[in-house]
């Protein structure tokens, strides 16, 4: 039965297929048909490809395969009949013309950099193969539209304590999750009036948090719907999703307070947590300073950073007026050409 077709060929060479064997598809349509996939498959390959490469060839007539039964599911939303009578009295260029704009949308939402060769290989589809190139389509766009969307989620929440870069070819969630996260504390912080340098108000808020989960949960829950009211859409949504975690990220982070003692102490490590160590050594050299000499101890990392901030900012600095810009050219030239360079 036509089951087994279903799972072995793609949609539309099941649709030729019936309408051959019912004898509604011409010789003659039939060989337009192909004629028409040939001319499409060629034109991918000079556009993507190559066409005097075989590998090249055989990519563009899979992708014209994929691309095409997109097109056909698309118009006949999954009805047999319907897209036997879209071939017989259209055109399988309709078909193809129609996945491109799905493939199109695709493009659109990679940019304009997106190496588009690589994309379309996605939609490869062998005719001894089944498989739902629709859904296909669906993930990859799904997929394209979230990273978007956290990236413009990070832009929005992008913070100055914070010392993580998002690059779109690395999209990390749970470092743009670490900086709603550390929105949301500045909000509760700002309800209290405390600066990031008030370092016992800070301590004592955090010790009603931990001491009256009621309090915190009440105040966490008006920051969140604060931030939530600026956004709308889909943006809002993603968001909203993190919030159970955060709020349990915040409830372990509280634990800290009970083997800490001064309030720069437990700033640093509260800040730490929540951005996974990755904080902005520039920020925290004040909290820093204002630790004991036991407690430094216990934040070496922050110490290198620090150090490595000023040593930075004394190169910068520095004068190097015994150099001319001749001598400072020709040592260059010397290392480079040197053997043990």
């Amino acid at each position: 039965m036509n089951l087994d077709k279903v799972r072995a060929r793609p949609f539309l060479l099941l649709t030729i297929s019936d309408a051959v064997e019912s004898g509604s598809l011409t010789p003659e349509k039939l060989a337009q048909i192909e004629s028409q996939l040939v001319d499409m498959s060629l034109k991918i390959a000079k556009s993507f490809y190559s066409p005097v490469i075989s590998h090249d060839l055989k990519k563009s007539c899979s992708i014209v395969m994929g691309v095409t039964t997109l097109g056909l599911l698309k118009l006949c939303g999954g009805d047999s009949l319907s897209a036997r009578k879209i071939l017989l009295e259209d055109s399988v260029i309709t078909c193809f013309r129609k996945g491109w704009e799905q493939v199109n949308s695709l493009f659109k939402a990679h940019g304009s950099e997106a190496d588009r060769a690589t994309l379309l290989a996605n939609y490869q589809y062998k005719d001894s193969e089944y498989q739902d190139i629709a859904a296909i389509h669906e993930s990859l766009l799904g997929e394209q539209l979230d990273a978007n969307l956290l990236i413009e989620i990070a832009a929005k929440f992008k913070n100055p304590l914070s010392n993580m870069d998002i690059y779109p070819d690395e999209i990390d969630e749970i470092s743009i999750k670490a900086d709603v996260q550390l929105s949301v504390f500045e909000t509760l912080m700002k309800r209290h009036a405390i600066g990031h340098q008030d370092y016992d108000n800070f301590k004592a808020l955090l010790l009603t948090y931990r001491d009256k989960p009621e309090v915190f949960l009440a105040e966490f829950g008006e920051a969140t719907a604060a931030i939530l009211k600026k956004f709308n859409g889909q943006m809002s949504l993603r968001i909203a999703g993190w919030f159970a975690s955060i709020e349990d990220d915040f409830k372990n982070i509280f634990q800290l307070l009970a083997i800490e003692n001064s309030g720069p102490e437990i700033y640093i490590s509260i800040f730490n947590e929540m951005l996974r160590g990755n904080i902005n050594a520039k920020k925290f050299m004040h909290a820093y300073e204002s630790l004991l000499k036991t407690e430094r101890q216990l934040h070496p990392n922050l110490k290198e950073q620090i150090e490595a901030e000023r040593s930075f900012e004394d190169l910068l600095e520095a004068e190097d007026s015994d150099l001319s810009h001749e001598d400072i050219l020709s040592e260059l030239s010397h290392n480079i050409t040197d053997d043990n360079y």
